[in-house]
């Protein structure tokens, strides 16, 4: 009798439970792969605001290295991904892994509301179809100060790279330099370096050279880029104007600049480095009152931008996918993420709506990118867009090799960097 009713009690249990679970288990409409990253929370938030518009769920997966993922595990069973790089769609797509972008948007929205840079290198050269819709961009050419330092300095307004360099020049004093460049980063030390070099030769010589030059069709022993490394040779290579010396540049790590900046006992006053540079100042500092930037001066390209971001691709063009991806893209998405008081997000749709965005440094950070895609000069960083075997270790390394040897070896580095074409 003991045996059957616990028989009974077993059953009902696990027909209890089985119920339950149906009624509990909601399959996710859509599946959202990507990298971890700053303000993802902020992200998820949108995320849940475009389920509840849609009526479906999303979800979202944080991955290591989500194109190796993909293209390591065809029974995946994600919808969208979110890439850290251009060069990653267009290898996605070119293994017919992803959707072309055209089957998601239509054609007119994606040239109204993308820059032409931007939708040419997620663009395939082999079958000229373009693979990524963009999602977010990061600037890059800015240059820090400490805003009680900058102001005892008479807060100086640079219009052109030259004047800088003048006033650097002019300003320099023994045991007062004007500038803190420490660059070491490990394994990667040289990859700030390279983000110099291709603000120099942007904002020197425009959009088509460093176009060239990314594609590996302009030597860097050219005219171009031999001069425009020579331009980071004016500034660093100035007595007395970088801490510690020119050599300090690459034996001391890159997060001391900000903190040096703001020390009261190193006189330095400026740095040059991206948005990056906001996410390794004191906790205690405040944008605005302590630290602040402007963009780095040019005489002919003075909207230029240097940078980097994320592209969406579809791994499918099912309706729930085309619907996530095209609010992903659209020019309202970020509003809740915007209202946040310390948001970092710009949108790369260059008619975004960013009338909720309350951060000041994000909103001149927003309005610069904004005027560079305007003009079509936003570049996204070419040492990301070339070869890795260039664009990392090649011009890492004859980079640090300029700075500590000075510009009496230029033809020794650029021969050097054009071998490895």
């Amino acid at each position: 009798m003991k045996l059957k009713k616990h028989i009974i009690f077993l059953a009902i249990f696990i027909s209890t439970t089985v119920t339950f679970s149906i009624i509990a288990y909601q399959p996710n409409d859509i599946v959202v792969g990507g990298p971890n990253f700053p303000q993802l929370e902020y992200f998820i938030e949108e995320l849940d605001l475009i389920s509840k518009q849609l009526d479906i769920k999303i979800e979202y997966k944080t991955y290591n290295d989500i194109e190796t993922y993909l293209i390591e595990n065809s029974n995946h069973s994600l919808d969208l991904a979110i890439l850290p790089n251009p060069q990653g769609a267009v290898n996605l797509g070119q293994r017919g892994i992803t959707v072309p972008i055209e089957m998601i948007l239509d054609d007119v929205y994606i040239k109204e509301n993308f820059s032409e840079h931007l939708r040419s290198i997620t663009t395939s050269k082999i079958d000229n179809l373009n693979y990524g819709a963009w999602f977010r961009v990061i600037p890059n050419s800015l240059v820090w100060y400490d805003v009680s330092k900058y102001q005892d300095l008479g807060s100086p307004v640079f219009n052109t790279y030259e004047e800088m360099i003048d006033f650097t020049q002019q300003n320099s004093l023994r045991d007062h330099p004007l500038w803190c460049l420490d660059i070491e980063s490990g394994a990667s030390t040289g990859w700030i370096a390279t983000n110099w070099l291709e603000d120099t030769i942007l904002h020197k010589f425009g959009p088509d050279v460093y176009d060239a030059w990314f594609k590996q069709d302009k030597l860097s022993s050219s005219e171009e880029v031999t001069l425009s490394i020579l331009d980071i040779g004016k500034l660093i290579f100035i007595e007395n104007a970088v801490y510690g010396g020119h050599k300090r540049i690459v034996r001391k790590e890159f997060r001391n600049n900000y903190r040096n900046l703001l020390d009261n006992e190193i006189p330095c006053i400026f740095t040059w480095s991206g948005h990056f540079a906001s996410y390794y100042f004191p906790e205690t500092a405040e944008y605005g009152k302590d630290y602040d930037f402007f963009k780095l001066p040019s005489k002919n390209y003075k909207d230029a931008m240097v940078g980097i971001g994320d592209v969406v691709i579809t791994l499918n063009n099912n309706s729930n996918t085309i619907d996530v991806t095209k609010s992903l893209v659209s020019v309202d998405f970020g509003k809740n993420w915007l209202g946040k008081n310390d948001s970092q997000y710009i949108s790369a749709n260059m008619n975004s709506r960013i009338e909720s965005l309350k951060n000041p440094m994000i909103i001149k950070e927003t309005n610069l990118i904004k005027a560079s895609f305007k003009k079509d000069l936003f570049r996204y960083d070419a040492s990301e867009l070339m070869e890795r075997r260039i664009g990392s270790d090649s011009l890492w390394y004859a980079l640090k090799k300029y700075i500590e040897l000075k510009s009496l070896y230029i033809d020794e580095v650029t021969e050097e960097l054009d071998s490895t074409y």
